[in-house]
């Protein structure tokens, strides 16, 4: 049995918005997840189903689970995605985004301590 057409538009739209997220183009996002741009377009726009392979290959190049893609289950696709945006980050912003989250944090846990 096929997926219907619902189900491919809301497979193509949690795609369209991991890769909004992580603020690509779709040229950069099929490159990166090895897929052809007219394939991504046509998904994205629910007109075409993705394989098992299509997706194993999106879900590896995003380091997100292929729950949220199927289920739209999104326990930890937030974290997911701040992680995965601080890896498209060059050396540098990265160090200045993870002592940034540090400071945050710690700021939060002291507030916590002080009530």
């Amino acid at each position: 049995m096929l997926p219907d057409k619902d189900y491919n538009l809301t497979v193509g739209l949690r795609i369209r918005e991991i890769r909004e997220v992580l603020d690509m183009t779709r040229e950069e996002f099929s490159e990166k997840c090895d897929i052809s741009c007219s394939f991504l377009a046509a998904v994205e726009g629910g007109h075409k189903a993705i394989t098992s392979k299509t997706l194993y290959k999106i879900c590896t190049a995003t380091d997100l689970s292929a729950d949220y893609f199927i289920r739209g289950n999104k326990e930890g696709f937030e974290a997911d995605m701040v992680i995965e945006m601080i890896h498209s980050m060059d050396k540098k912003s990265q160090k200045h985004a993870v002592n940034i989250l540090r400071e945050y944090v710690s700021a939060i846990q002291h507030l916590k301590n002080s009530k």
